[in-house]
């Protein structure tokens, strides 16, 4: 009779095990104050130890808003290790918080920050439309002798659509010159990207003769918010029925609305 009693004094003064989680380490988590791209996928992970553990839940918030929730249940194991991947869409700093329960209702909660950054061709990315001006001097030889046409200001209607590139300061640009469509890929420099060598047509209307031109466009873009700026040089020559002509000395300029 004695023994019984002192069993059940004893259970009587056994304390609950309470889980515990910690921030999982390795090359392959995320820690704190780790640094990520937004739009990259990361990987979340937390070791938990207790009794019966059967679920633990991630959070993802910034400022008290919550971006991203995960829930996985646990069969009553006395350990478990959750790793999580999933795509961060946030720019600044990011909570993570892992939150595990027992069977008895016991939890523990662990978070940590992130740092995120918005990848530098992103900013770049949409829909741009407007004129790009060239000028220069077209040195015109025909049977009727040798001429040359200052060109000041031509306008060109314009339409550039820049999406992500390869790599996280690479973009790939569809850009149409008078309905002359080319892509060419540009390289990003904090608020400037330098596009690679584009060779196009280009329409002159020349005394209404419509001359077409062999061209080789050389353009930097300078994004001022909601505004592409472009700043270039170009060149080009061609022939009609009456002679040849060579556009010499060009330059670009201009500035296109980003519309989407």
């Amino acid at each position: 009779m004695a023994c019984c009693i002192g069993l059940m004094l004893f259970a009587s003064c056994k304390k609950d095990v309470q889980p515990t989680i910690s921030i999982a380490t390795g090359t392959n988590y995320v820690n704190q104050n780790s640094q990520v791209f937004s739009g990259d996928p990361i990987t979340v992970g937390f070791s938990l130890a207790g009794e019966n553990l059967t679920k633990i839940e991630m959070n993802v918030s910034q400022n008290g808003t919550v971006l991203y929730n995960n829930v996985q249940n646990i069969d009553n194991a006395p350990t478990y290790l959750y790793a999580h991947n999933f795509n961060i869409d946030a720019v600044g700093t990011v909570t993570i918080t892992g939150v595990v329960t027992d069977a008895k209702g016991h939890t523990a909660t662990s978070s940590f920050d992130i740092l995120c950054y918005e990848k530098p061709n992103a900013k770049f990315v949409g829909h741009y439309e407007g004129d790009i001006l060239l000028s220069g001097n077209a040195n015109i030889e025909s049977a009727f002798g040798s001429m040359n046409e200052p060109i000041e200001n031509y306008a060109c209607p314009t339409v550039v659509e820049i999406e992500p590139g390869e790599s996280i300061i690479e973009v790939v640009a569809t850009i149409t010159i008078n309905e002359q469509s080319n892509t060419m890929k540009g390289t990003v420099e904090g608020d400037k990207v330098t596009f690679e060598a584009l060779n196009s047509t280009f329409e002159y209307n020349y005394m209404n003769f419509i001359i077409s031109l062999d061209m080789t466009y050389s353009i930097i873009g300078l994004l001022n918010g909601n505004q592409l700026d472009l700043d270039g040089t170009c060149s080009g020559n061609g022939s009609n029925m009456f002679g040849t002509i060579e556009l010499v000395n060009g330059t670009l300029s201009g500035s296109l609305n980003k519309t989407r």
